[in-house]
């Protein structure tokens, strides 16, 4: 059944009895572009493939009560191991999977203890006869790049606990928040205690959480981020603030190497701001990611895992606000 349907040709594919279609995985901008050719055959492609979670009407009740005060589950969040057995694949659904990608010349690259999702190597051409697509490549509208993206929604055998295959096209970026300021501005002087009056330290928990005691003492805090950063900017900052030495520490997801980049100074204003708010923390974990979708959800992987912090962030958005799950 298998050969027969991956024999079928790419365009025009249509769902049949015995597929099903992958929805939001081509980006809506296509529509609007022409193709500057195929994605070269061999070319490999990073995938995350993500499988369904399991009892979801029940797990949508399980989130009406835990923020009901009514309700006897009221504030008793679950464990990651406790989701992850009530309502996460099953193992052998997980090995399902990965028996469809090597059977199907693509490589296992990472597996997740939480099993919803399946780290994944290959050539674009198994790629395409996998998932029955075509990938073509494209010119940016608004940026100085070219993209990938498939002609049309991926399809794999109905019987398949896969529900996105994340990697098919690499036009969603992540995107820092902070703007420069341009020119000068007038107005009401500014009242912080940094240079020119700017807020710097102390002064940000002032204004927005002023006469509160809590600074984060004894609490670990966790940064998503698509970029490297110097730790004598950090060192430099919290010493003209007057800010405690708050450690630091820096997990690599995937290729990233954490080498500083173009983006750095977004990653060091998460963290300033993070040890402003709360100086009492007792760390900063930092985790710095490649920038592409396939990367984003190891990340979330990997923090999810990370069960002694209890608060994340990040500042990061992504191009052109289509949803990141859809390309």
């Amino acid at each position: 059944m298998l050969a027969a349907l991956l024999a079928l040709p790419f365009s025009g594919w249509a769902q049949t009895a015995g597929q099903k279609l992958l929805p939001r995985h081509v980006p809506a901008t296509i529509q609007r572009l022409k193709p500057i050719g195929p994605v070269p055959a061999s070319q490999k492609l990073r995938l995350a493939v993500g499988l369904p979670l399991r009892q979801t009407d029940e797990l949508t009740n399980l989130l009406r009560q835990l923020y009901d005060p009514n309700s006897t589950n009221y504030h008793h969040y679950l464990t990651a191991n406790e989701f992850k057995e009530r309502f996460g694949p099953t193992i052998e659904d997980y090995q399902t999977v990965v028996r469809f990608a090597e059977s199907n010349g693509l490589e296992v690259a990472g597996t997740h203890d939480s099993r919803m999702v399946l780290d994944l190597w290959g050539k674009a051409s198994d790629v395409e006869r996998v998932f029955h697509v075509k990938l073509q490549a494209y010119q940016h509208p608004a940026e100085a790049r070219r993209f990938y993206a498939p002609d049309v929604a991926p399809s794999v055998d109905a019987s398949l606990p896969i529900q996105d295959v994340i990697g098919l096209s690499d036009y969603a970026m992540l995107k820092p928040a902070s703007h420069r300021r341009l020119g000068t501005t007038t107005g009401q002087d500014a009242a912080g205690s940094g240079p020119n009056g700017n807020y710097m330290g102390y002064d940000f928990r002032q204004a927005y959480a002023p006469g509160v005691s809590l600074d984060g003492t004894g609490q670990m805090v966790g940064l998503l981020e698509a970029d490297g950063y110097y730790t004598n900017d950090i060192l430099a900052y919290e010493s003209l603030a007057g800010l405690p030495n708050v450690p630091l520490q820096n997990i690599l997801i995937d290729s990233f190497r954490g080498v500083p980049g173009t983006n750095n100074n977004e990653v060091a204003l998460d963290i300033e701001m993070a040890i402003s708010m709360a100086p009492g923390l007792a760390s900063v974990v930092v985790f710095e990611t490649p920038d592409s979708v396939p990367d984003w959800l190891d990340v979330l992987e990997i923090m999810s895992e990370q069960t002694q912090i209890k608060q994340f962030s990040s500042s990061w958005g992504y191009s052109d606000g289509e949803n990141p799950n859809a390309v």
